[in-house]
């Protein structure tokens, strides 16, 4: 089963990353080629955002999609085999029609 998106918390991720690698949030929102305030309304959950601005992000905080969208990867211990949590192809394609409807 696809595990939902939730914006407030992809929006919080956002933050977290670029108060980490010490970026504005006027600067973030320039370098992806949105406004200050549609920025601020990704971070806070009130807006989606492109899969285009999501891989700008990607590239500048240096993470992966993932970790944006769902959250740092996890690491289970599975009978002593370290077994990692990841999405699948269905995830991408719902997250990609998610997208696509919060844009059109």
């Amino acid at each position: 089963m696809a595990k939902e998106l939730n914006y407030k918390e992809i929006g919080m991720r956002i933050k977290t990353m670029r108060l980490k690698n010490n970026i504005y949030q006027t600067v973030l929102a320039k370098e992806i080629g949105v406004s200050q305030t549609h920025m601020s309304n990704i971070e806070s959950g009130r807006a989606g955002l492109t899969l285009e601005n999501l891989v700008k992000m990607v590239r500048i905080f240096d993470c992966s999609i993932d970790e944006l969208v769902f959250g740092a990867t996890e690491a289970k211990q599975e009978q002593g085999v370290e077994v990692l949590k990841s999405c699948t192809m269905q995830d991408i394609i719902q997250a990609m029609q998610m997208l696509k409807s919060l844009k059109g």
